[in-house]
């Protein structure tokens, strides 16, 4: 068995006896009102989420305007005008189809595509299988519309057929000709039989040169009955969610992947025909069908505050080369953002109130909050262009809460700038090891009470298995606990279409063209976002932990580097000299001369050399290192049981900046302490790491840089009140691989006795959803007898939560 960490080994080797957990919450204590606005949905289009997925459009490539994207990916390469489209000649028909732009529909929607047809037969023309094949049900009604004119002779009317692979028709509809203008043509087809496999055909039995643009196929049933509107179970998912905020377009599709391509909300509102196509930071292209309208309606169907995400002026900061505009041109950028907010809440006679108002909705939206930017990194150009929007937002529109931005990762490295510019809030994001989420759930304890608050706008623990479920549900009982500070919190990504997906290490919701899948953090998230309170609990924990139960650090031993070249000697393990000669290197370019070990390249990072020798639970493990270049300093591996799976000290990492203890699983990396320091080149220093269960230390040139101790996993619990229900609730997280037994008292209200519903989300850890398994990890309800005082059992690996009513 793999060593993954304390928290994942009780997950997959349960103890035979329970454990004891006493739990007491005073109801007469209150401690912090938990924001009224604490879960909501972050959506990006990663992973097909909107064109394929959300926006219900059945037609791929519609308007035409694909092209190559070069030096992304082979796919993203084959893109062209006539993707997804193939001709049809049917019974003797002759044609020939091409992408123009001599006569476009509009400026920003130039090319169409034409069918040149010399033989008329029974019909020529074009097909288009949407995203591998359409989707239809039958006796479900089909809106199709489309742009024709034609170049030469006498328009002919036009048949739109739905068939299925086999060819077989499942419903069609006559279009009248038009003429040598552009005209839009709209019909409705019934489906008389359901399918996977289905094209939309369009033909006629005209001569001459036809043109086609913005052919579209939509279900009547989309979310709310909405026209270009959204896949109904995906958006109902959405709903059942209780989000009261919706982040979108995205985080890092909103910087594009350059400037040239960034996401300008403007070129989404409109009619669609005339919206400005664009291609996104995750290698593909978007219609913008789904654009700024779509969401701020999608936010009040599903009773959400709208949080869009404009971009300040930089690139995303993890392209190169990195990009910034101009500051004599930063101002329509700003003015871009201010737009938004017109168009969000002007009255329907301003510039972009107008706008929304012929959209349909001339009443505003009620935006309360703006999100400037998304994971910048700590630039100089940042730190200078970023003002200049909170300030001009400030001036022109006082009552919008702005949220800033803290960088990627839980070090969050922007948060001071967010502190002197007195953000509302500032944007932290991070995707970590369920591990991580369970020892960093006491994260925001600490936290500067009078400086802006957090939303935690983008998180998830690598997976969708319940191990990491448990971990995130771990994580948010501290949320809740800190409710006073942290005001936000959304999983990311949402929504991953299962045959094209990018982001492959959590995905909130798969989906294929016919089902869903709500994984075991969907539930988690439901859970909590459905059992709330308003106010948090004073509540005490006493649970004992054996020591059998507190982590080992047992293991290989060896070391590494990232970025930097270095070499060690003198490796001992509890004082039996070891030989690096016998070491394996994973990685980089290891050399063993004369009982010292280097590693040559300076480009290689996280690469490491394991020894045969083994540590045992209770070991020293030392050597001397010297950094002989590079940017960062030297890691000493321990606990190691293979190359994805260990621990190291990592001194003078981070840019030579920090030591920190981390530990990495299934190759993903977390920190479990850090701290400030770095080292110097060409000296050797003395490193020393001291293990014993639950307990590091390390020690550099014998001085403890770090004294890192686990109690183990526990449970852990979130109390609070609904106050109009006059509910206690309790959500109770056991991340760990035994059964514990709980004592739970309630004080300072009385609690009705007798039988309340419980909800158990639990199972195996590694248990997951799938399209063909959908509900093997689902919330289960059970009878629990409650009084003042109860016992209740919590099993492995669950989140189980109870509404007590008091008096």
């Amino acid at each position: 068995m793999r060593r993954l960490s304390a928290v994942l080994v009780l997950f997959l080797c349960a103890s035979a006896s329970a454990q004891q957990a006493d739990i007491k919450v005073h109801v007469d204590q209150p401690t912090v009102e938990l924001s009224p606005h604490l879960y909501g949905l972050f959506f990006e289009d990663i992973n097909f989420s909107a064109d394929g997925g959300l926006y219900a459009e059945l037609v791929q490539n519609r308007s035409f305007e694909y092209y190559p994207i070069p030096g992304w990916n082979p796919l993203s390469e084959r893109y062209h005008a006539l993707s997804s489209w193939e001709k049809v000649e049917r019974d003797g028909a002759e044609c020939e189809i091409a992408a123009e732009k001599g006569i476009p529909l509009n400026r920003n929607n130039p090319t169409y595509l034409t069918v040149a047809i010399r033989r008329a037969g029974q019909g020529a023309g074009v097909k288009n299988q949407g995203w591998s094949g359409i989707r239809l049900d039958e006796g479900q009604e089909y809106r199709v519309s489309l742009y024709s004119r034609w170049e030469s002779r006498r328009g002919a009317p036009l048949t739109v057929t739905l068939v299925d692979q086999d060819g077989h028709e499942c419903g069609s509809a006559e279009l009248p000709a038009s003429g040598a203008d552009w005209r839009q043509a709209e019909a409705v087809i019934k489906s008389d039989r359901t399918t996977d496999d289905a094209s939309l055909v369009v033909t006629t039995t005209g001569r001459g040169k036809l043109c086609l643009d913005m052919v579209s196929l939509f279900p009547s049933n989309t979310f709310k009955g909405h026209k270009n509107g959204l896949r109904e179970d995906l958006a109902q998912s959405l709903a059942d969610l209780n989000p009261k905020f919706f982040r979108f377009p995205g985080g890092c599709i909103a910087h594009g992947h350059s400037l040239q391509n960034a996401y300008r909300w403007k070129d989404t509102v409109g009619d669609v025909a005339e919206r400005r196509p664009n291609w996104n930071r995750w290698g593909y292209h978007q219609t913008y069908g789904l654009g700024y309208f779509e969401y701020f309606q999608l936010c009040e169907d599903i009773g959400a505050h709208p949080l869009p995400v404009v971009p300040v002026g930089v690139s995303c900061g993890f392209n190169q080369p990195y990009q910034c505009v101009p500051l004599d041109e930063l101002h329509t950028w700003v003015q871009d953002a201010l737009d938004l907010i017109e168009f969000a809440n002007g009255p329907a006679d301003s510039t972009w109130g107008k706008v929304r108002a012929e959209m349909g909705h001339p009443e505003p939206f009620n935006m309360e909050f703006v999100c400037l930017g998304n994971e910048e990194h700590d630039t100089p150009e940042f730190a200078e262009r970023f003002p200049y929007f909170v300030e001009a937002i400030r001036k022109a529109y006082p009552d919008i809460k702005i949220i800033g931005t803290s960088g990627l990762s839980p070090s969050i490295p922007l948060y001071r700038q967010m502190q002197r510019l007195n953000v509302y809030s500032s944007d932290e994001h991070y995707y970590e090891s369920p591990e991580w989420f369970v020892q960093n759930q006491d994260r925001f304890d600490d936290f500067d009470r009078d400086a802006p608050k957090i939303f935690v706008g983008e998180y998830a623990s690598r997976g969708n298995r319940l191990v990491n479920a448990i971990g995130e549900a771990a994580y948010l009982t501290g949320v809740e606990r800190n409710g006073d500070i942290v005001d936000m919190a959304c999983y990311a990504p949402l929504l991953a279409d299962v045959h094209n997906t990018q982001w492959t290490a959590a995905n909130l919701i798969h989906f294929d063209k016919r089902n869903l899948v709500k994984t075991p953090n969907y539930h988690v998230q439901q859970l909590f976002a459905q059992n709330k309170g308003d106010v948090f609990l004073q509540t005490e924990i006493d649970q004992s932990v054996d020591e059998a139960d507190l982590p080992s650090y047992a293991g290989a031993v060896g070391m590494g580097t990232w970025s930097t070249a270095a070499e060690v000697r003198n490796a001992k393990l509890n004082g039996e000299p070891l030989d690096p000669a016998d070491w394996t290197p994973h990685g980089g370019k290891f050399n063993a001369k004369d009982g010292a070990l280097r590693q040559a390249d300076r480009d290689a990072q996280g690469v490491i050399s394991v020894s045969t020798a083994e540590a045992p639970a209770k070991a020293v493990y030392e050597f001397e290192a010297r950094k002989l270049g590079g940017a960062e300093g030297v890691l000493m591996v321990f606990g190691c049981e293979d190359p994805e799976n260990y621990f190291w000290w990592n001194i003078g990492g981070w840019g030579n900046t920090q030591h920190a203890i981390e530990q990495c699983v299934d190759g993903v990396k977390h920190s479990l302490v850090e701290t400030r320091g770095s080292i110097e080149a060409d000296r050797w220093y003395k490193l020393r790491v001291e293990t014993e269960p639950g307990r590091i230390r390390c020690y550099l040139d014998d001085k403890l840089v770090h004294d890192y101790q686990e109690q183990g996993p526990r449970v852990s619990v979130s109390s609070t009140l609904d106050k109009q229900a006059g509910e206690v609730i309790l959500k109770l997280v056991n991340p760990t691989g035994y059964e514990v037994a709980a004592d739970v008292s309630i004080d300072g209200a009385k609690v009705k006795a007798g039988e309340v519903d419980a909800t158990l989300l639990t199972g195996a850890p590694g248990d997951d959803n799938s399209i063909d398994n959908p509900d093997n990890v689902a919330p289960v309800e059970k009878e629990v007898t409650v009084g003042d005082r109860f016992q209740l059992t919590l099993p492995p690996s669950s989140l189980q939560v109870l509404r007590l009513p008091v008096e």
